[in-house]
């Protein structure tokens, strides 16, 4: 009887075994043709990334391309002096690009389209912390302009001969015709002022508006010019870097100089401006100007699931605009 019962549960068992083992078949098929798919999914999204990406550089170039050639329309319209009522201070609004600007580039997703937004800056509307060193040696008259702007943001005026200091290290003076070796790198940013004792985190962040490191020297095509010693544009600064700059005035003259006569009209010579101000003070003319070589880019490019922010410093000089440096974040 037993042996009988064996024999009829064998086939029920065997049923089970086949069914169960169709069932694992089944699943395993399905997990490796859910992976290829996932693969597949995967590296049509890595293109589309990369597609994105290198359109999203083009764009880069392109818009400093039309910077440049902004830039140099101004110059040769307008000359050598620049204020916030030029086409090269017009911000830029979100703005939604087309095939033509894109490359003829797509992406599948309407909500997707390539997008930017920028503006451009005076550069010189701040002050240049390499003045600090003139030709390889302290300037006095710089340091002091630091000191005073040290003294309205609220920190310590000693800052400024340490930051001196430490550019001496950067840009030794002549020895017998011969430029002494550098003891220590170049500050190209404001974020180096981290290695500089002194300059901690909030000291930076309330100096941001109001300084810049601007380069001593610029390569245009196979030659050089020296741009050291670079000016405040006096259409252009805030108040702060004005009362720093002007030391016969305070912060207060500067701010109703900026925020009531410069809002309607500009300058086109120093003399002009200085009337102006309140007591007519002297406009140091190896500290300002009414013009400006360097300008500032910054812009947000979407395309795709990718978004890029930069910033950019851009010399106009006399026949060409230079791209000094750029940098992504």
């Amino acid at each position: 009887m037993r042996t009988r019962a064996a024999r009829r549960g064998r086939p029920a068992a065997q049923a089970g075994v086949a069914i169960i083992s169709v069932l694992l078949v089944i699943t395993l098929v399905t997990l490796i043709v859910s992976g290829l798919f996932w693969r597949e999914h995967v590296t049509v999204r890595s293109v589309e990334n990369r597609l994105a990406l290198a359109q999203m550089r083009w764009i880069e170039t392109a818009v400093l391309d039309w910077a440049s050639v902004v830039l140099r329309v101004d110059r040769n319209s307008t000359g050598s002096v620049d204020h916030l009522g030029e086409l090269w201070a017009t911000p830029v609004a979100e703005t939604v690009l087309d095939e033509t600007v894109t490359g003829g580039a797509r992406i599948s997703d309407e909500g997707s389209k390539a997008r930017l937004a920028g503006q451009m800056f005076d550069a010189q509307a701040r002050m240049n912390l390499n003045n600090l060193v003139i030709d390889g040696l302290p300037s006095a008259v710089n340091r002091e302009a630091f000191e005073r702007l040290l003294a309205i943001v609220g920190r310590p005026e000693s800052l400024a001969g340490v930051l001196q200091a430490r550019l001496q290290r950067a840009y030794p003076p002549l020895v017998q015709g011969r430029r002494a070796p550098a003891s220590a790198l170049p500050l190209l940013k404001l974020a180096d002022l981290r290695s500089v004792p002194g300059f901690d985190e909030a000291t930076i962040a309330v100096l941001e508006p109001f300084v810049i490191f601007l380069p001593k020297r610029v390569r245009l095509g196979t030659g050089e010019i020296v741009t050291e010693g670079s000016k405040v544009n006096v259409n252009t600064a805030p108040p702060e870097v004005l009362a720093a700059e002007i030391g016969d005035i305070d912060l207060q003259s500067a701010r109703r100089f900026v925020e009531g006569v410069r809002q309607r009209t500009f300058f086109a010579s120093l003399d002009v401006a200085r009337s102006r101000f309140d007591g007519s003070p002297v406009l140091p003319a190896n500290l300002l100007s009414v013009g400006s070589d360097f300008f500032l880019v910054r812009g947000m490019v979407r395309f795709g699931r990718v978004e890029s922010q930069s910033e950019a410093l851009l010399y106009r000089g006399a026949s060409r605009v230079e791209l000094i440096w750029q940098h992504r974040y």
